[in-house]
């Protein structure tokens, strides 16, 4: 029997859709995720050594910081649609973990989406939420309350996608009253960090992609 015809399987409790095509988007999307923030610490490491040069070159300093800005562009866009289609991957995950275990989970399938939007709420529920999908998706327990498993890559993935977001910030708010050169070049030092925080994150999102991808396509199989 096909993996296909396993998949829309009429005895499930809600049709289980495969992950593998739009798991392989997003782990390509977070590659580019990865590329355009090491072009982005490549030239802000540079642009903060002319920062910190006693003599600074107008004509190189132009140079760099127009790829400076470049890579911003390149980091948002790249960032932008891998989001979108990570969106979309996580709310399918969503959707098949309410098969593999009908009424287990804290949110609702909405929220796979709506949780990573809303301020505030997205600093948590996001997590809950992958936690209960990880659990629901593990091969070999029957449908039923989702089992608790092992959650280290869930939880460092989270951690250091949470913890960028404290460089990213305070970056924000030092270019905002940046006037001296000094500020200026901490304002780049913090975006440096922040970048170097937002690589180890995809390298683990990458990680948690296609497992869990894996995970449900295994779980899908066993019914």
């Amino acid at each position: 029997m096909s993996a296909d015809s396993i998949y829309a399987a009429p005895n499930r409790p809600a049709k289980v859709r495969s992950l593998r095509g739009l798991g392989a988007a997003v782990v390509v999307l977070l590659g580019l995720v990865i590329a355009a923030d090491v072009f982005a610490v490549v030239v802000g490491a540079r642009l903060y050594g002319l920062w910190s040069a006693e003599a600074l070159d107008q004509e190189t300093y132009s140079r760099w910081e127009g790829l400076y800005n470049w890579s911003d562009v390149a980091t948002m866009d790249t960032f932008l649609l891998c989001g979108v289609v990570f969106l979309v991957w996580f709310h399918r995950a969503r959707t098949n973990a309410e098969a593999f275990a009908p009424g287990a989970h804290r949110m609702t399938p909405a929220w796979a989406v709506w949780s990573w939007i809303v301020p505030v709420v997205n600093l948590w529920i996001p997590r809950l939420i992958a936690l209960d999908i990880w659990s629901a998706s593990t091969p070999g327990d029957r449908l039923g309350p989702a089992p608790r498993r092992s959650n280290r890559l869930v939880n460092a993935w989270w951690t250091l996608w949470i913890a960028g977001m404290v460089p990213t910030f305070m970056a924000t708010m030092t270019y905002a009253r940046a006037v001296e050169a000094d500020e200026t070049r901490e304002a780049i030092g913090l975006t440096l960090v922040s970048a170097l925080f937002d690589i180890a994150a995809a390298v683990l999102a990458i990680v948690f992609v296609r497992r869990l991808t894996a995970m449900q396509h295994r779980k899908a199989l066993e019914q």
